[in-house]
């Protein structure tokens, strides 16, 4: 399991996993992703979104990915202990679900000062080479900068999307120091870590999250 490299603002069990990571380490499914950018309330029941959040101790909640970005988020929501965990692809980033999931713990209480934030493995702008109409897609967000486009030896655009999601973590208030993101390559780390691109069709990795111990 890799850890987010920031210390938390309470007690919580939260981390990346990898091929290492046995099942029993990791939560059960919640979520249908669909590459959208919906954020629920954890609950019993598989519900159809992108993001889930709870308030709620003891419960592991999680998103499934390989080569999409999991956002994890820790912070106080009118006192309380507040945690999330978001799926971003390039889609779900452009569509806004980091934003949406910053809402939703504002409508909470939540204060943005105690709020911390980390966005795991994913295909890094080395390795993700895509189309004109993805970084179109991009542009159309209040924090694009042309910097978060780059050219391949192909020609064609590779797109950075931790570094999409950090300029729209700023754009809203957040604070840098409380930035606990892993910038590893699910490409490159073909030992450590699973990727669609690269063929694994089935196999994820989890950023999960859990207020006090994993439950």
């Amino acid at each position: 399991m890799i850890i987010p490299p920031v210390s938390p603002p309470f007690p919580l069990a939260w981390g990346f996993s990898t091929k290492l990571n046995e099942s029993a380490d990791l939560p059960r499914i919640r979520l249908s992703q669909v590459h959208g950018c919906d954020v629920v309330r954890a609950s019993d029941s598989i519900q159809k979104a992108d993001g889930l959040w709870t308030m709620q101790p003891g419960v592991r909640i999680g998103v499934r990915v390989a080569d999409c970005v999991p956002i994890l988020l820790a912070g106080f929501a009118g006192g309380q202990p507040w945690v999330a965990s978001l799926h971003a692809g390039w889609r779900g980033a452009a569509a806004g679900i980091f934003r949406n999931g910053i809402d939703v713990f504002k409508a909470q209480g939540g204060d943005l000062a105690s709020l911390v934030w980390a966005f795991g493995p994913c295909i890094q702008p080395c390795h993700f080479e895509v189309g004109g109409e993805v970084i179109e897609a991009a542009r159309q967000d209040p924090a694009w900068h042309e910097g978060l486009a780059t050219h391949g030896a192909s020609g064609k655009p590779h797109l950075d999307l931790h570094g999409l999601l950090r300029a729209q973590a700023l754009s809203m208030g957040l604070d840098p120091v409380n930035d606990g993101s892993v910038p590893l390559c699910t490409i490159c780390r073909e030992d450590l870590l699973w990727s669609y691109r690269r063929g694994d069709l089935s196999d994820r990795q989890w950023g999960w999250i859990s207020i006090g111990s994993a439950g």
